[in-house]
């Protein structure tokens, strides 16, 4: 096969950033049935080359070529039309959604490889599962699946949609030697399909077992493409990378001193979620290592011991006793950790290089209250050049450096803080070889001078490189020690392998959790159904117990009162809960209900005609419609905050209102307000309205391939991008039928009304998102149903009726309503506040009655 059947082709790619060449005219072409392997160390280019290729980011110059066709614009649903898929590094999944709804999110639209109806979605993805061998339940949630099998099923969803060019992001990241024996046969069933593969990754053993050719970056600048053969080695694809030779990847290691240097790390019975009975010591310079079989305990342990879990047992540094379950208290012991998850828990992305290094160590700068910054700069300027850090400045943001820079500056973080352990979880993933080196270079440096390292890695390579001695876990447990000579790849990944079939199926049904479990265990709203059990409940206690008070409660005078009087409250409760799933705010709904009475004490005015009043009708929605476009738009094209925004509108709105009736004044039509009352016996017609809305809005979110794109964007907007969401549409959308529900909502306020009132829908605002929250919606987005804020609304509307029947002040109602909404974001959130109090309780009680056992 020739370059010129290309299944991708880059020509003359070029990308700048500010003060950053990353791509320079590269050229860069994969053909069909091809594992083409692109290496460079961190900063080389890879990402931006990928990203071009996926349409995630635009080109300055150059052209990319798909199976032929040219890319036109940086679209990634543009690039998956035309065959490309992509496996992320940091995965596109959305951890809220199930397996079976993330595979189906992937499957890209009107390419002929549409998914089946979202009725058939588990059957479908069952079957996709199938393919690849992997024992994973549709049902499960992916945020309750290992980060290997999160992994997996990343590229299970990419392949779902047979693509013709699929490119892998450092694939094995999170994969141990079983798993990446499998994502191997894998990618070989991919190739024998004749599927282009591009392939990134930093560990050089896949790519000279894989690969067919290997294009080299450096800084920006392809260096060539080499075909791999029994003559490439190791040594020389380093080489060709960092542009010299080295000798060895990893230092010499302490050896026989390790076993006579004093304790410095003490670990009783340590035991926690996922593992039990830990028990070791490390010495002073001592690297000790944790492996095993991704899902055995291990992370766990090791996050434990640096107080990110809970856990119970001894903890000694220097023989001083360390609380379980505080990183403030294991620093403050001396034991620090740098977690695997670096974006999320180890850097802070927006502050600087020097900033991220010394914020631990403020105090030892600071006099008087104030810091002294060239003491400051001077101590983190050492250490970028003991750590050979590549950044531009010391005040550059963290966030822009590579992946391995950044992994520097943590550890020099914690260099500087002096800590006497220091926990290292994945210590070089996604890590270029010469970074790889630098960091070992510097962990056995610390360690020649009394530091002591824990260190987590799936590579066992990694582990027999650097560490004096490996403890290898097994469902929990440490099922071998190894030290000095039989320190080695081999031993480690023996001691492990036979219990990666059993891991696999612990694992597996962790993942399919019980009825109760799967209710309560992840909060009330792992599933969409259950704050509505809530809701009725509550309102058969509330109302139970006002119809023991008052004998007018149950009246059928009363209850149609009540519907009549809810459904503007629930019509805009529906409105909020539609912004509130993408994650915004509508703060102008109550001004809009506003100016839509204002309005139709205009269009829809006394005496009117049907077809004017039709029209009127017509107009007043489409005035919310216009309004939500323009919130919509202003909040996604011009990127103003939602709630800015809203509270711009609403000030607009309630100026037009007034400017339009100064004071109430304008009757509605007669026949209209009659209209909006009709009833079939004591329940109005506007009832079954509102159920029906709400029926129809949570069939769509979930039970259509539109609804779930919505709630992909509300729980992780950059997964539903990569997905080939159309994010920005989504919003807009949201913002749309919030102005017409809203809209829609004052019209029947005018029925209560009856005169153009420019300020009446004032206190529906609020309301609306508590009712909303109350019925299970989360202010953080992708979360609730319409029938919950039906039925939110309609326990507001109760609490309002009842309070004057039960002759209490009007206060004591508001301070429930407010005291139910805490409550029921509480019970949606899982319990965790009341389940961290319990735990505490629990340990208290336990420290106290072991206590008590100990004779005098």
């Amino acid at each position: 096969m020739t370059p010129e059947h290309a299944s991708l082709r880059l020509s003359g790619i070029s990308k700048r950033y500010p003060g950053v060449q990353a791509l320079a005219g590269m050229s860069f072409d994969c053909l069909p049935g091809e594992v083409h392997a692109v290496l460079g160390e961190n900063g080389s280019g890879k990402s931006t080359l990928l990203k071009i290729a996926a349409g995630a980011v635009a080109a300055d110059e150059g052209r990319v070529e798909i199976m032929g066709a040219p890319l036109t614009a940086a679209d990634p649903m543009q690039a998956r039309r035309l065959g490309l898929a992509t496996v992320y590094q940091d995965d596109s999944l959305v951890r809220e959604l199930t397996v079976a709804e993330n595979l189906y999110l992937g499957v890209p639209t009107g390419a002929g490889q549409d998914a089946p109806p979202v009725t058939g979605m588990a059957a479908w993805a069952a079957a996709q599962l199938d393919r690849y061998d992997l024992d994973l339940a549709p049902q499960a949630i992916v945020g309750s699946l290992t980060p290997s099998q999160r992994q997996f099923l990343e590229i299970v969803k990419a392949l779902t949609a047979a693509p013709k060019v699929l490119l892998l992001d450092e694939p094995t990241s999170t994969l141990d030697l079983p798993d990446v024996e499998k994502l191997t046969a894998i990618i070989r069933q991919a190739q024998a399909a004749g599927t282009a593969i591009v392939y990134v990754s930093h560990r050089l053993p896949e790519i000279l077992d894989l690969a067919d050719r290997v294009t080299i970056l450096r800084d920006g600048v392809g260096r060539g493409t080499y075909p791999v053969g029994p003559e490439l080695s190791e040594a020389q694809l380093i080489a060709l990378m960092v542009g010299r030779l080295v000798e060895s990847e990893y230092p010499a290691k302490l050896g026989a001193r390790a076993t006579t240097a004093p304790v410095v790390l003490d670990v009783q019975d340590l035991q926690g979620a996922q593992f039990s009975d830990l028990s070791f010591q490390v010495r002073a310079g001592e690297v000790l290592g944790f492996a095993g079989a991704e899902g055995n305990g291990q992370r766990q342990a090791l996050r434990a011991l640096g107080g990110f879990l809970e856990a119970q047992g001894r903890i000694a540094c220097h023989g001083r006793s360390i609380p379980c379950g505080a990183p403030r208290r294991a620093m403050a012991g001396g034991i620090t950790m740098l977690s695997a998850d670096r974006a999320q828990e180890s850097i802070f992305p927006a502050l600087g290089v020097r900033e991220n290094m010394t914020l631990q160590v403020l105090g030892r700068y600071a006099g008087g209250g104030l810091v002294s910054a060239r003491r400051e700069r001077a101590d983190a300027a050492a250490m970028v050049a003991e750590l050979g850090i590549v950044t531009a400045g010391l005040e550059q943001p963290i966030g822009g450096l590579s992946g391995g820079n950044q992994q520097k500056a943590v550890l020099g973080r914690s260099f500087l803080q002096g800590a006497p352990v220091v926990l290292i979880d994945e210590p070089t993933q996604g890590v270029d070889a010469n970074a790889r080196f630098d960091i070992y270079q510097a962990i056995r440096g610390k360690a020649e001078a009394g530091a002591s390292f824990v260190v987590n890695s799936s590579d066992a390579l990694e582990l027999a490189g650097i560490c004096d001695r490996v403890l290898v876990f097994s469902r929990g447990h440490v099922i071998r020690e190894l030290a000095g000579d039989e320190v080695t790849e081999e031993n480690i990944v023996a001691a492990f392998l036979t219990s990666t079939r059993v891991r696999g199926e612990t694992a597996d049904r962790a993942a399919r959790p019980g009825f109760l479990a799967g209710l309560l265990g992840g909060g009330l709203t792992s599933r969409w159904w259950t704050p509505l059990l809530f809701l009725a409940l509550l309102l058969l206690i509330v109302g139970g117990y006002a119809a023991t008070q008052s004998e007018a409660f149950l009246t059928t005078l009363n209850f149609r009162h009540i519907l009549l009087a809810a459904a503007p409250l629930a019509l805009v409760t529906m409105a909020q809960f539609n912004v509130l799933m993408v994650g915004g705010f509508d703060i102008s709904v109550g001004s809009l209900m506003s100016m839509t009475v204002v309005l139709a004490s205009f269009l829809i005015a006394y005496q009117m005609g049907p077809s004017l009043l039709v029209l009127g009708f017509i107009l007043c929605l489409a005035a919310g419609l216009l309004v939500g476009a323009v919130n919509g738009l202003v909040v996604r094209r011009l990127g103003i905050n939602s709630v800015i925004t809203t509270i711009a509108m609403l000030s607009i709105l309630q100026g037009i209102a007034l400017y339009l009736r100064p004071t109430p004044a304008g009757v509605v039509s007669l026949e209209f307000l009659d209209l909006l009352k009709a009833r079939a016996g004591f329940v109005p017609l506007s009832f079954f309205l509102l159920v029906a809305i709400a029926i129809a809005g949570d069939w769509w979110l979930y039970r259509s391939g539109s609804g779930l794109r919505l709630r992909a964007t509300g729980f992780r907007e950059e997964a539903a991008k990569r997905n080939g969401v159309r994010t920005d549409r989504v919003h807009i959308r949201a913002y749309l039928l919030s102005g017409l529900l809203a809209a829609l909502a004052g019209l029947f306020l005018s029925s209560e009304v009856g005169v153009g009132h420019p300020t009446v829908g004032a206190t529906y605002t609020l309301t609306s998102i508590a009712a909303a929250v109350l019925g299970g919606a989360a202010l953080t987005g992708g979360r609730g149903s319409f029938l919950g804020a039906l039925l939110g609304a309609l326990f507001f509307t109760l609490t309002v009726n009842i309070i004057p029947l039960l002759g209490l002040n009007t206060a004591v109602g508001i301070i429930a309503s407010g005291g139910l909404t805490l409550f029921a974001v509480l019970v949606y959130s899982g319990w965790e506040p009341v389940g961290w109090l319990l735990r505490r309780l629990r340990a208290a009680f336990a420290g106290a009655a072991g206590s008590a056992r100990v004779p005098s």
